[in-house]
């Protein structure tokens, strides 16, 4: 499980499953965007929802970027 956290696909599934979520959240409340957008509290749900997923490729690509040899 360690190694699946440290791979790129974890984040992925994070934002993706963060994306599916907010959408099913907004189909449960019945939100038409054709009636009218979203407020400020829609999008902060969504941005909790989804966020995590970006955290952890923040977190993916520092790794990354340690592991490789610096060319001084």
């Amino acid at each position: 499980m360690e190694s699946f956290r440290k791979g790129l696909l974890f984040p992925v599934a994070l934002i993706i499953a963060g994306v599916a979520i907010f959408f099913l959240y907004l189909f449960i409340i019945g939100h038409d965007p054709d009636e009218r957008p979203l407020t400020v509290t829609q999008w902060v749900i969504g941005g909790i929802l989804i966020g995590p997923g970006f955290g952890y490729l923040l977190k993916w690509r520092k790794a990354k970027d340690s592991q490789k040899p610096k060319l001084d």
